[in-house]
């Protein structure tokens, strides 16, 4: 059974530019099957991070 996390990125993540989970493990296993796989939460605090702590426009909240 799917979470609702699961649920919802199908949803969410585009609509704030987030890329897929499913899309950077198919990319992991395709392009870097040696490297370690980085899990959901760790994958989405650093697309958090990219999107919003990158050195460009800074977000004040």
């Amino acid at each position: 059974m799917k979470t609702l996390y699961e649920k919802s990125e199908k949803f969410f993540h585009p609509l704030v530019g987030l890329s897929s989970y499913e899309k950077y493990l198919e990319h992991m296993k395709r392009n870097h099957p040696n490297d370690k796989v980085l899990s959901r939460g760790e994958f989405f605090n650093e697309a958090l991070d990219r999107r919003y702590n990158s050195g460009g426009f800074k977000k004040c909240c």
